[in-house]
């Protein structure tokens, strides 16, 4: 992200303890040339700056400087990034091998026919979405979403649907339904599944899924929470290991966005390092750990900082999750697909854990591991784009005929791992009677009236892509 004026002043008012508006300039000097000016450089703007005191430079309000010196500052509300990506970019390719799975079902459709019969199992395959109308982006958002939290396009005025749910055709080897059904998998066993999100929003995003148990959405979860604290912890320590083997494990990558420094080596250093939680509602009904290991892509942490991604009264921290399961039996509840999750957050809150506390301590650790790990140069980019425009960061030239989302999703293809060519179908594929409801089932019972409700038998599932 294009934030020197940003960074100048942070590291400016590190050093101003009284917080006076004035430095030393011995001070300033030191400042100016950990931020890459030369002595002699430092000097020269000094000069011009500097109040003096018997002939001696002594103090310089740096707030003066600063809007002197970043003469095309940012105003303060205007948020900047850089864009199109110049040279190669580190990538951890998948390695395919010659024993890949092979799918049970030929479609989804065929899945459907087979198994026409059970509509509780057939109800697992829908997600309810609100569906972005961008024509490029399509992606499937929580049905209480504003706005797409892939390419930021409003969702006023678009109608709930239905999706396909893919989580679960991931699971039950269908090859596929409006696109194969092949996963970038990181890791998998019998019982977990991590993999690249295709819409992924920094250097590393994996979705994290258990295949062994079906449970829609985290406020299942609180029906038996000890038997939810294993889940989410199992689901967590299984997408520790896949991005320390995959990630961690190469050189150039680690280099690149982590400042070559060695691995996290417990639990705790890890989740410093990411973004963790659960999205209510989700857009894929079956229970994943979102897992973003930072530093996010220069757009996406633009929408970070906007509250487009993990979005307050949405996204569920693991960090809360857990915290919030951890009380055991007091925070048992019966939960069924009618359950507000603000009924769970506050009656959680009575027992001592406060959601919007531990969002907040989220979303202050994320900007830690931004400023720790602040990789994106303006050498390495063509453009910036600020307020919605484009400009050249070679000429500062307005480039008024480049659209910025068009140079988003490009950019998205070149930066995330996530490569469709390098993808293949889950190993461990389950049939029907294997996946077991989490951890019994009210839901198909609820589903089955909200389908009514949405219109399910007269609605085409909405395709993903």
């Amino acid at each position: 992200m294009a934030r020197e004026y940003d960074t100048v002043v942070r590291v400016f008012k590190e050093f101003d303890k009284e917080n006076c508006g004035v430095m030393k300039c011995n001070s300033l000097r030191k400042v100016m040339m950990m931020i890459g000016l030369t002595e002699e450089e430092a000097d020269k703007l000094l000069a011009n700056f500097a109040q003096t005191k018997g002939g001696e430079q002594t103090m310089v309000k740096y707030e003066a400087f600063l809007e002197r010196v970043f003469v095309n500052a940012p105003e303060k509300d205007v948020l900047t990034y850089y864009a199109k990506p110049r040279g190669d970019i580190p990538k951890v390719a998948r390695v395919l091998n010659d024993e890949e799975a092979k799918p049970v079902y030929a479609s989804l459709d065929e899945f459907r026919e087979k198994h026409a019969s059970d509509s509780s199992l057939l109800e697992q395959l829908r997600n309810r979405v609100r569906v972005c109308p961008n024509p490029s982006c399509k992606k499937p958002n929580g049905y209480t979403m504003k706005s797409c939290n892939a390419c930021e396009t409003s969702l006023e005025g678009v109608q709930e649907g239905v999706s396909d749910n893919i989580f679960m055709g991931f699971i039950y080897g269908i090859a596929k339904g409006k696109f194969l059904y092949k996963v970038s998998t990181r890791r998998e066993s019998p019982e977990m599944l991590a993999f690249d999100d295709p819409l992924g929003v920094g250097v590393v995003h994996l979705c994290v899924i258990p295949t062994n148990v079906f449970c829609p959405d985290l406020r299942f979860l609180f029906r038996d929470p000890a038997k939810g604290l294993k889940l989410v912890d199992d689901l967590m320590e299984f997408g520790r290991q896949a991005v320390l083997e995959h990630y961690w494990s190469n050189a150039e990558f680690r280099s690149k966005y982590w400042c070559g420094e060695k691995p996290p080596e417990t639990l705790e250093d890890m989740i410093e390092l990411a973004g963790l939680g659960f999205n209510f509602p989700p857009s894929m009904f079956q229970l994943h750990l979102q897992f973003i290991h930072g530093p996010w892509f220069p757009f996406h942490e633009v929408m970070l900082r906007k509250g487009v991604h993990l979005q307050r009264d949405r996204f569920f921290p693991f960090e809360y999750v857990r915290a919030a399961l951890a009380l055991g039996d007091q925070a048992r509840m019966d939960v069924d697909a009618d359950t507000k999750i603000e009924d769970i957050v506050e009656r959680i809150a009575s027992l001592g854990v406060d959601y919007h506390t531990m969002h907040d301590s989220m979303l202050k650790k994320c900007e830690r591991f931004s400023q720790r790990f602040d990789v994106w140069r303006p050498e390495d980019f063509e453009y910036k784009v600020t307020d919605g425009k484009v400009f050249s960061l070679r000429s500062g030239e307005h480039l008024e005929t480049e659209q910025p989302k068009d140079i988003q999703n490009e950019d998205n293809l070149r930066m995330k791992n996530y490569d469709k060519n390098k993808c293949s179908y889950y190993k461990y594929i389950k049939s029907p009677g294997e996946v077991q409801m989490f951890p019994s089932s009210l839901y198909s019972d609820a589903r089955a009236s909200i389908g009514k409700q949405q219109g399910y038998a007269s609605l085409r599932a909405m395709p993903f892509d």
